[in-house]
């Protein structure tokens, strides 16, 4: 590179070596993320680097390489760089600022992929003189491994030692309140979660680090606290305990309808729905909206209010019913599916997602997203896709510099490599996924509009078509040529674009398979929910049975009541009650005075 005048020499000052950092660091704070790896790599990997390694500079430099991989979701090369800067030489010398970053970076990363033993593998060289906020990380992961590999004890044991100034010290407390629920020592439990739970440690004892993450923990141990007084028919214990969830937590949903049948169960009705009429003031989708329109169906209930009761369930099959239905649809479409549950999971509005075809309403769909309960699972095969398409996009950025280094190879005297470029499988395919979609929507709006069948036929044999080149293995993408080993440059160059082409075939592929694996798990949900409004609807319609069985015998006892002379409440001070009196029965109406012996109701009539 450096005889054809193509690279750069490999050269730095001291002052251009703190440039290039400063400048990359503030392209990983801009969240861009692939220029600033392309940026530290450069710098980092550089032959040079060995200078500046011992510096306050190089060590930033290894520890923000590591910090933009991992903002960009690749994980592997974000810890090595992390274990690289632990090791660096004085990364532990006065206030260790890099080397203190590193080890929270690891934890998280094996948090996220719920892989606390290789986390504490990064982390086995962390001197036993590192400060205590980095002991208490290290103390916190080995709880996590602890009670991943099922060692309660050993969990229970790590957890109890980190110190309240951690910032995990939170949901150290709380994970230990589960382990003793599962033991079914309630008592235990309901004193730990009583230790983040408790309101009043905000005025004495918050920690140091009350992020936002121990604030939404807070709120999840108010909500176990509870749940546990409710599973203990303490009924106003746990009113109280989910009267501390605030107006303005995520969890304020959930405790206001937990809080509800509480109150139910204790026969509390009118408790129970001032509770529910809060819950519908939120004017929010959330994931009990369903569940809480039944209950308060069911109020009615057993409050005898059977007209009530019987338009709130008409009310409730009416719009959940075709929820229902759409959920179905959309099942059978994976496009429009991954496209739902990717709102659902990044609480995007899904009312504006492009459904084109399901007959349903835009707030329907935000009911679904809403009501959805989506598996871990699919949302860690979601962000690996995410960082799969990313690196695919970057390969294909890598392949047009490669083809720029050929063309000036070519101008500088150069021979241009036989090897031509192969398909580009992955814009064929979108193209003809594409087209797949475009002959969907055009059959279906043809459906809906009542077309006969006869008249789609040539629709749909373009719809099998291309839906079967579309699901077809290209033999493009499998067939990579050889790579050569010659040793000239331009030899070298095209090795490295066959490098190029044969990772991109494979990621295609690997791609594919978590595709697949990702709607399998999108599929569960959906029939999860299909289950789940199936149950609700056939209880809804139980409860129609049961509102009608209450107005028959409602008015069978209002009829014994009339032949045993007794008014009915509503013909008490009625405009006619002459229809209701007998024929030996005579009727005196109100002439203005109003004596207590004289107007109806003071015989003590029911």
């Amino acid at each position: 590179m450096r005889a054809r005048r193509l690279g750069t020499l490999d050269s730095m000052s001291f002052d251009e070596f703190k440039e290039r950092v400063a400048a990359a660091e503030e392209l990983e704070f801009a969240g861009r993320n692939l220029e600033a790896i392309s940026a530290l790599t450069e710098i980092v990997e550089s032959t040079r680097f060995a200078i500046y390694e011992g510096t306050s500079e190089g060590r930033a430099a290894v520890y923000f390489l590591g910090a933009a991989y991992a903002g960009a979701g690749v994980f592997e090369p974000a810890r090595a760089y992390f274990r690289k800067s632990l090791a660096m030489k004085d990364a532990w010398a006065d206030r260790a600022q890099y080397a203190r970053k590193a080890v929270s970076r690891i934890v998280e990363i094996a948090i996220t992929e719920d892989e606390p033993t290789r986390g504490l593998a990064d982390l086995k060289d962390v001197p036993a003189s590192a400060p205590a906020d980095v002991q208490g990380e290290l103390t916190y992961l080995r709880g996590r491994a602890k009670d991943k590999d099922g060692d309660a004890d050993g969990a229970l044991a790590a957890y109890a030692q980190v110190q309240q100034s951690s910032r995990f010290w939170s949901q150290s407390v709380y994970l230990s309140g589960l382990i003793q629920v599962e033991r079914k020592r309630y008592a235990e439990a309901e004193a730990l979660f009583c230790k983040v739970a408790d309101p009043k440690r905000q005025d004495k004892s918050t920690p140091a680090l009350a992020d936002a993450k121990f604030f939404a923990v807070r709120d999840l141990a108010r909500l176990a606290l509870g749940r546990l007084a409710h599973e203990q028919y303490r009924f106003d214990d746990s009113r109280y305990y989910y009267y501390l969830v605030p107006r303005d937590s995520e969890r304020l949903a959930e405790a206001l309808y937990e809080a509800a049948t509480s109150r139910y169960e204790k026969k509390d009705y009118e408790g129970a729905r001032e509770l529910l009429d809060d819950l519908t003031a939120l004017k929010a989708h959330h994931r009990y909206e369903d569940e809480a329109m039944v209950l308060g169906a069911y109020l009615d209930l057993a409050q005898c209010k059977f007209k009530d009761a019987d338009d709130k369930l008409r009310g409730f099959i009416v719009r959940y019913e075709p929820v229902r239905d759409a959920a179905r649809k959309l099942a059978a479409n994976d496009q429009r599916m991954n496209a739902l549950l990717s709102a659902a999971k990044s609480g995007a509005d899904a009312g504006g997602v492009d459904f084109a075809g399901v007959a349903v309403t835009p707030d329907a769909m935000r009911t679904i997203a809403s009501l959805v309960r989506v598996d871990p699972a699919y949302a860690e095969m979601s962000r690996r896709r995410g960082v799969l398409d990313r690196e695919l996009g970057a390969l294909s950025a890598t392949k047009r510099e490669l083809e720029g280094i050929q063309a000036a190879l070519v101008t500088a005297g150069g021979v241009r490599p036989t090897a031509q470029d192969g398909v580009d499988v992955r814009e064929k395919k979108a193209r003809l996924e594409k087209e797949v979609e475009s002959v969907r929507r055009q059959l279906e709006d043809l459906e809906a509009s009542g077309v006969r069948q006869k008249e789609t036929e040539t629709l749909r044999a373009e719809l099998t078509r291309l839906s079967a080149s579309a699901s077809a293995k290209d033999p493009a993408a499998a067939e990579v040529g050889p790579i050569g080993t010659g040793k000239d440059l331009p030899d070298l160059v095209a090795q490295d674009t066959q490098r190029v082409k044969k990772l991109d075939s494979d990621l295609t592929a690997l791609r594919g398979s978590l595709v697949s694996a990702e709607s399998a798990l999108a599929k569960d949900a959906l029939a999860r929910l299909d289950m789940r409004l199936s149950r609700l609807l056939r209880r809804a319609r139980l409860g129609r049975i049961e509102s009608v069985l209450g107005k028959k015998r409602a008015l069978e006892v209002e009829i014994g009541a009339i032949q045993n002379g007794y008014l009915p409440q509503d013909a008490v001070d009625a405009l006619e009650p002459v229809r209701y009196l007998k024929d030996n029965e005579e009727y005196w109406p109100f002439e203005g005075d109003d004596w207590p012996d004289e107007y109806v109701g003071a015989e003590g009539i029911k």
